[in-house]
């Protein structure tokens, strides 16, 4: 009973999913490895919310990380922790839906550091 339970949950979940949803892929940054997420799945124009998911060896909590966040459209700001989980959320402008892209600046016991996600897949292919 609970395996087809366990079946018919991850149906309706694969048929739920949206089949054109893409993501870029996790970055390195020295010790630790980085993804983003976006709500909705599919970026639209307008604001998005973003999901900076950073863990390091299998840890999800990693106290005194600081992460500011923005997009092409949109301005520095701090993205705020989702307690212990190791997940940094900020809502943040859209505009081009061709070129924005995500930057993220890390900060770690003086440490600095900067990546650029690409928000399409489009981008990726001329690149």
């Amino acid at each position: 009973m609970k395996l087809r339970l366990f079946v018919v949950l991850v149906s309706l979940l694969a048929a739920c999913s949206s089949p054109n949803v893409w993501t870029p892929e996790a970055q390195q940054w020295g010790q630790f490895n980085i993804h983003i997420e976006t709500r909705p799945d599919v970026i639209r124009q307008g604001m998005n919310e973003f999901m900076v998911i950073v863990n390091r060896k299998g840890k999800t909590y990693i106290p005194d990380l600081l992460v500011k966040i923005r997009t092409s459209s949109s301005q520095w700001t701090q993205a705020m922790p989702d307690g212990a989980l190791g997940i940094y959320r900020r809502a943040l402008l859209v505009n081009d839906m061709k070129h924005d892209q995500l930057y993220v600046r890390l900060s770690y016991h003086g440490k600095e550091g900067a990546l650029t996600f690409d928000l399409f897949p489009e981008n990726t292919a001329s690149q």
